[in-house]
Formats: structure tokens, C-alpha cells, sequence
């Protein structure tokens, strides 16, 4: 069984979601969530140490052993590594493969080509968001999607995604001393998508789409518009994505300011009163004037979208850690006028299969939609983690099953297999070849096993024939047919000759002699008794003329085995054509004499 990891690395919290994926079946196994720590937290620091008796007469060691030395600048990616380590510790297991997103370093835009052909507008797309972007975009990775299957008689819109490579290739060298060495680095904006392109139904109900998802998180918040395949009944595809860079981070730092109090208590205070004008009044007023910059820009997106593709989303799916504020959804509804629902698993889901169970309302957090069939979650971590852990299940189950979203692992960068899945499938392969040879071998063994009985069969016939025919037994099936060879060579006068022909070969070279015709007109030939004997050969007939005894005659006399044709007496004789009429014809008889034993 393979382990696949799908890692979301968060500016709050890095979450980790591991795959177990068999031959057949995937699902989810567990969802592994932790704090990023704050720069300089779990960083190892020199320890003094007293060193004044090492301090030697040589003024330039003593000065070079004085000199500060320079501490490494403790960046966002470092230290989310620390967070990834600790999960890794934690669980203990080898992953074969992983997957990546990335949120905050990657462009998102819609280009529209007059080309249809992917292979080509991956080849024009890099020129076409050069201009876009007015930005050369060498040392760029670029990847698309397509978001609709036509905008005009041959053209096609197309959701482009670019990042530095620079970037990608820094999350991939800060992973590698970890042992990881992501298949796909994606879009975290576009990591969701994939949930609902792997439902059992294959996607959404067609009557709920298109839909967002909105993933509020601490820094970034990213829209995903989904919607159905144009041509492909059954799928969903990727219309629209957009990172905002707006997040919880915002709403924290506001009541910090405005209530005069540390970052830690004002998160705190947020996540216990969140929007609620009953516990909290002031500090609900403070939350929805800092959501106000979000608020505003997915206006301007939604008004975008909709003015692209001419519908508004019909339900719009929160989730991340800024979703779980107290009130947000009402907030989102009021403000954008669309349904809003917490992004739950779709029902029906394969996936959820080995952790999921029915149970009692109440006993676990219920997946699926209202009305629908649900389904019980009965892992309480993974139950409690999933709002949080949606885009790292969604980056899992990428790289497992496919889905519609970007990888940035391309030219230098492009990922090298392990072979992981040929290793799993390893015994398998292992056990049907076995099976193979072993087939092999028995069925070569029982044909051995026939040819033995078939050889032994053949030994015993050659045993009675050679005993009838020479007097005793001969083995030797090559001596047996020499000696049999030497004895047709012998004097044709030894009345233990075996024949050469047979009466019927001497019969069908007569009657290849015999003419049809001659000159004086159709042979009429009637054979009316013929005595094939070993030494001599008797033939009574009549025909048309006299002429054609003669020819028939000569004719016969060249047959090998005929050496005299002695003719008898023609005669006249009255016989009955067939018209009625009478007719003359001769009656002859003809006596040959037979060299062939």
C-alpha cells in the first residue's frame, strides 16, 4: 500500500493529509494539523561557552574567534518546515509520494486564445501573459487549465497559473532533507476542486452548479469557481481562481490595535465572540470593519465572474480556519447574496470509505447535503481537523487520483519517478509470474508425459512388425527401414519382391492412353472386359474404326510396364447408337504383356 501526503503549507498552520492508496481503493487515513512557530521559536541557538583559555598569543585567531557571527534569517518557508518535521515525526511513516501547494507566490489569470489545440496554447500561452502581465517571464514555470470549452468560432479561455521558479524550486530543496520529493506542486487556490470531481456521482448535482469555493484563511483567502463540462457528461471543470490576500491575519491585528491588547489574546477574543452582537458587541463591529477590504474584493470578483460568464455562483462553500468565525456565513450570504454551506465531503464519496460508518446523529459531524443521504465520520481528529484540512485532502487526492488543478514540475524541474507504484504492485507482478512458470512447467511436463506413452506405443508396434517380418524383434527403427529400402532394390524376378504398381495404377495409365479421337473421327471407345493379372493384361472393347486399334495399340505399348501388345482380330459388328439408329462399329481384343511385379 502506498502513502501519499497532500501538504498544505499554511502561514498560520501547516496541514498534512495522508492518502493510503492499494491497488484498488483509496481513502482517507488521517488529517495531521500543526501551529507554525513564531520566528525564532524552536530555532537552536548558540550556547555560550567560556573560552578564554583557548584564546592563544595569536592576535589574528583571538580577533577571528571575537567576530559575531551572523544568525540565519528565520524565514516563513523555514519555519513552516519545522512544522512539517514535527508532523512527520509524529506519524512515522514513509510516504512514496507528496504533493504541494502554493498560494501567496503564483499569478492567476484567464487568457482567451484563438486556439483550441492544448499542445499548442502551451506553446503561444507564455507570450499571450507576457503581454498581460507586462512582465518578461523567463525563469517562470506556466501551466493551464481549460475554463471553457469555446469563447468564439476556434478560440478557447483558458485559466493560466504562473510562478517563479525560483519559488518551486525552494519548496522543493526545503523539502528534500526531509526525504520528500513532491509528484505535483499545485494550487492551493484550486485544491478543493478536486473533492467534488471525485465524488461517486462524478461531480456535483448539475442543478447546484456552478458553485465557489471560498477557503478563508490567515493571510490568503482563494476562490475556486467550479462548474460542469461543456462536453463531458459527468465532470466538472475549473472556471475561475483568485487569491486574495486578505485574511484572519487582518481581523486579529484590528482588534489588537483597537482594544490595545497582544496578537494572541485578540485571536482568542476573535474565535470566542466572532460576529455576535450578543456577547460582544464591540467587538463584532471591529470584526466587520476589517472584513470589509475582503468583503469588498469578492464583490469585485463575483460582479468579474459573473460578467464573464454571464450566471452567478448558486451556493457558495466556505472552509479554512477564518470559516470557522462565528457568523461568517450569514455575513457572506448578506453581503454577496448567494447561499452560503460549509464545504463538506460530497456524498457518496469513495474515499471516506474505510473511516466512515452510520451512527447516531449527534455522535459525529455529519458530511453531505441537506436532504441527501448522509454520511458519519467516526474519526474525531479527522472530523475536528477537515475544516482546516480540506486543501491538503484535496492536494492527496490529486496526486492520487488526478484532478483539475496546475503542476509547476516541469523542464529542470519536472519530477522523477521512484518507480513507488511498480514496487507496490511488486509482489503481484512477483506472484503472477510464478504462477506463469509454474503453468509452464506443468504443461511441459505433461506433454513429455504423452510422448513417452506415444514413444513407448511406437516401440512395441516396431517390435511386433519387425518380428512378423524378419523373425524376430528389431528395435532400431533406422535399421528396419534400411533393410526395407535394400530388398525393393533386389531382382524384380524374386517372388518376394513387394510390388512396384498396382492394379490401379495400371488402370489409370490406360486410360490416360487410350485417345479420344483420331482421324477418322470420336473414338466411341467401350471397353467391355479387362483382366489385369501380375504378368499379362487382357482388354476386349470396340470403337469407331479400325484405325483406332492401331492408335490404341501404339499408345499402350509405351506405358513402362506393358514391354508386348499383341492385337487380335477385328471385327464388323451391328450395334445400337444412341438415337435408335443402327451402327457400326469393331470389336477388337488386345493381349499385353506385364513387366512390373
Amino acid at each position: 500500500m502506498a502513502t501519499i501526503l497532500g501538504i498544505d503549507l499554511g502561514s498560520y498552520s501547516v496541514k498534512v493529509a495522508r492518502i493510503e492508496q492499494s491497488f484498488r481503493t483509496v481513502h482517507l487515513a488521517s488529517i495531521e494539523e500543526e501551529r507554525v512557530p513564531e520566528p525564532g521559536e524552536g530555532v537552536a541557538l548558540p550556547l555560550p561557552t567560556d573560552r578564554k583559555h583557548e584564546i592563544s598569543m595569536n592576535s589574528e585567531v583571538a580577533q577571528a574567534e571575537a567576530e559575531p557571527v551572523e544568525e540565519p534569517v528565520d524565514s516563513l518557508l523555514d519555519r513552516q518546515m519545522r512544522a512539517l518535521l514535527t508532523i512527520l515525526g509524529r506519524q512515522k511513516i514513509r510516504a512514496e509520494s507528496c504533493a504541494i501547494g502554493m498560494s501567496d507566490d503564483l499569478t492567476l489569470r484567464l487568457v482567451e486564445m484563438p486556439l483550441s489545440d492544448p499542445k499548442k496554447v502551451a506553446q503561444t500561452l507564455p507570450f499571450e501573459l507576457a503581454g498581460q502581465l507586462m512582465d518578461d517571464l523567463d525563469g517562470h514555470v506556466i501551466d493551464q487549465l481549460p475554463a471553457l470549452a469555446s469563447s468564439g468560432p476556434g478560440g478557447s479561455l483558458w485559466l493560466a497559473g504562473c510562478a517563479r521558479q525560483h519559488d518551486v524550486e525552494s519548496r522543493l530543496l526545503s523539502l528534500s532533507p526531509l526525504g520528500l520529493d513532491p509528484k505535483v506542486c499545485g494550487a492551493t487556490a484550486l485544491a478543493t476542486a478536486v473533492l467534488w470531481v471525485q465524488s461517486k456521482a462524478g461531480s456535483m448535482p448539475h442543478k447546484d452548479l456552478p458553485l465557489w469555493v471560498v477557503d478563508l484563511g490567515h493571510r490568503m483567502t482563494h476562490v475556486c469557481a467550479l462548474a460542469t463540462h461543456p462536453k463531458r457528461a459527468g465532470q466538472v471543470l475549473v472556471q475561475f481562481a483568485r487569491t486574495i490576500p486578505r485574511g484572519g491575519l487582518q481581523i486579529t491585528e484590528s482588534l489588537s490595535k483597537h482594544l490595545g491588547m497582544g496578537m494572541l489574546a485578540a485571536e482568542r477574543l476573535k474565535h470566542e465572540h466572532g460576529l455576535s452582537d450578543f456577547t460582544n458587541p464591540r467587538v463584532a463591529k471591529l470584526i466587520r470593519d476589517a472584513l470589509k477590504p475582503l468583503l469588498r474584493d469578492l464583490r469585485q470578483t463575483l460582479a468579474a465572474y459573473t460578467s464573464r460568464f454571464g450566471a452567478e455562483p448558486k451556493a457558495l462553500f466556505v472552509t479554512g480556519g477564518s470559516a470557522q468565525l462565528h457568523g461568517i456565513q450569514d455575513l457572506l450570504s448578506e453581503e454577496l447574496g448567494v447561499a452560503v454551506h460549509p464545504l463538506l465531503p460530497p456524498d457518496g464519496v469513495t474515499w471516506l470509505g474505510p473511516n466512515t460508518k452510520e451512527m447516531p446523529t449527534g455522535e459525529s459531524m455529519t458530511f453531505g447535503e441537506a436532504g441527501a443521504s448522509r454520511t458519519y465520520v467516526s474519526s474525531t481528529a479527522l472530523v475536528h481537523r477537515w475544516p482546516t484540512g480540506t486543501a491538503a485532502v484535496g492536494l492527496g487526492l490529486g496526486a492520487a487520483l488526478g484532478g483539475p488543478n496546475f503542476n509547476f514540475r516541469k523542464g529542470e524541474l519536472a519530477f522523477r519517478t521512484d518507480y513507488a507504484m511498480l514496487k507496490e504492485k511488486a509482489p503481484l507482478l512477483v506472484g503472477f509470474a510464478a504462477a506463469l512458470i509454474v503453468s509452464i512447467g506443468m504443461w511441459a511436463y505433461a506433454s513429455l508425459q504423452q510422448l513417452e506413452k506415444e514413444s513407448e506405443r511406437l516401440r512395441l508396434q516396431l517390435i511386433t512388425e519387425s518380428t512378423a517380418l524378419f523373425g524376430e524383434a528389431r528395435t532400431d527403427g533406422r535399421q528396419v527401414s534400411n533393410e526395407l529400402q535394400a530388398a525393393l532394390s533386389q531382382d524384380k524376378t524374386q517372388g518376394q519382391s513387394i510390388p512396384q504398381v498396382t492394379a490401379l495404377d495400371l488402370l489409370e495409365e490406360i486410360s490416360a492412353s487410350a485417345p479420344s479421337s483420331n482421324a477418322s473421327g470420336p473414338a466411341n471407345l467401350d471397353v467391355i472386359e479387362l483382366h489385369i493379372r501380375p504378368k499379362k493384361t487382357d482388354l476386349k472393347a470396340t470403337c469407331s474404326s479400325a484405325q483406332y486399334v492401331d492408335d490404341l495399340a501404339a499408345n499402350l505399348a509405351k506405358i513402362s510396364c506393358f514391354r508386348k501388345v499383341q492385337k487380335g482380330k477385328v471385327l464388323t459388328l451391328k450395334n445400337t447408337g444412341p438415337d435408335g439408329k443402327p451402327v457400326e462399329v469393331k470389336q477388337f481384343a488386345l493381349e499385353i504383356e506385364t513387366t512390373c511385379p
